[in-house]
């Protein structure tokens, strides 16, 4: 992911602009704890593939659900590279 789309990726989420997320083919991943919480992974994310998103579970998240901490400061951390 580059340095531009994270940063677009981190305004929409600061703004739930859930258009432009779902423009930007961002997609979500969490079983219904992560739902309810609004923790939700960023699939998209090859730099936390395997490490963050929690692909044992039943998916019943969608984009306005991302909330992941450890996805958020992947983000932020690409973004300010």
């Amino acid at each position: 992911m580059k340095k531009q789309q994270a940063q677009q990726i981190l305004e929409a989420i600061s703004t739930s602009d859930y258009d432009t997320l779902n423009f930007l083919g961002i997609r979500a991943y969490g079983n219904q704890g992560r739902y309810h919480t609004r923790t939700a992974c960023i699939t998209n994310l090859d730099e936390l593939k395997g490490k963050c998103n929690p692909r044992l579970a039943m998916n019943a998240c969608i984009v306005e659900d991302i909330g992941c901490p450890v996805c958020l400061k992947a983000l932020e951390d690409i973004a300010s590279a």
